[in-house]
């Protein structure tokens, strides 16, 4: 386990309700992926919104591993005082009970939801090696021919995006061979050498690998284009309308939360995305938050789909 730490100084001096007596008290927000990644990036503008707030000095966390469980299970055993939240992508719940069954470490009904910080869509790339110039061509190579195909790992956005997707356009199994590695740099690094020929991979850090001609971008996972890459249509635009897929950086705290301290929450949130719109949108992420109902909606609605394909494709944790 990794972790890291980035205190920042609080500006507020007010007392949240109930909380005035643990002013002195430090705030966590635990990142469930490595620093480096949009999702830190994200956490740390939170953070600082909240630093701003009432509650006092707030300290980011990266607890990697396990695709978000270890970060999950160490929020779902802290007190449910408004003083502990995880920042993670919503296959941590989504997705993982599916994967993991009992061995998930923690029960997702031991955690509550509070905001969305972002949503970002994934986007098909190839090498040019692979001789695939456009959408049509990606399909028709998958269905005459093997292609290997890279994630950041197993469960991973990509793995489960380029899974729809062939679920989507009744592609045959053996046409799309999963390659996972460890972490988007790495599948991208995988795929910039050659040694895969395709990914559906979040592009916020690679847009200039497209701009270069090193990689091919043949569609958006999303229902509108992307701004960083805006020439690139979107997978309902090439034939399959309704096709949106698109993944949530999402705040959950311990079960049992007041609504008072979701609601706060909410607004570091709010402020954060509005104060830090660009800078998001660049790492490829909408800069948009969604209150709790909102927030535990997606995740049931992405629970059924990943379910069923997580099924149909076989996954398995590795």
């Amino acid at each position: 386990m990794t972790t890291r730490r980035c205190l920042i100084a609080a500006a507020g001096a007010l007392a949240l309700p109930g909380l005035g007596h643990a002013q002195s008290e430090l705030i966590r927000l635990i990142a469930a992926f490595p620093p480096g990644a949009a999702l830190d990036a994200i956490c740390r503008m939170v953070a600082d919104a909240a630093a701003r707030g009432p509650l006092g000095t707030t300290v980011v966390e990266t607890r990697a591993g396990a695709n978000g469980n270890i970060a999950a299970a160490a929020v779902a055993r802290a007190r449910a005082d408004g003083r502990t939240l995880v920042a993670m992508i919503d296959v941590t719940l989504s997705l993982n009970p599916h994967l993991y069954g009992p061995h998930l470490g923690f029960a997702p009904e031991e955690l509550d939801a509070v905001a969305t910080i972002g949503l970002f869509p994934v986007v098909l790339l190839v090498h040019p090696s692979s001789g695939i110039a456009d959408f049509a061509g990606f399909l028709a190579a998958a269905r005459s021919r093997s292609l290997l195909y890279a994630s950041a790992g197993s469960g991973s956005p990509g793995h489960l995006a380029m899974e729809a997707l062939r679920h989507a356009f009744n592609l045959p199994r053996q046409g799309l061979e999963h390659v996972s590695f460890r972490g988007n740099a790495q599948a991208v690094a995988e795929l910039l050498a050659g040694r895969v020929e395709a990914g559906f991979i979040a592009i916020g850090g690679g847009p200039q690998f497209v701009q270069e001609g090193r990689l091919r971008a043949l569609a958006v996972s999303g229902p509108v284009r992307t701004p960083l890459l805006p020439e690139v249509p979107t997978v309902a635009e090439l034939g399959h309308p309704g096709f949106d897929i698109r993944f949530a950086f999402v705040l959950y705290g311990p079960r049992g939360m007041p609504a008072e301290r979701k609601a706060w929450w909410l607004q570091a949130a709010e402020a954060a995305m509005s104060a830090n719109r660009a800078r998001i949108e660049a790492l490829g992420v909408e800069a948009e938050a969604r209150g709790p109902a909102e927030t535990a909606a997606f995740v049931a609605r992405a629970h059924a789909r990943w379910g069923e394909v997580a099924r149909a494709a076989e996954m398995r944790v590795e």
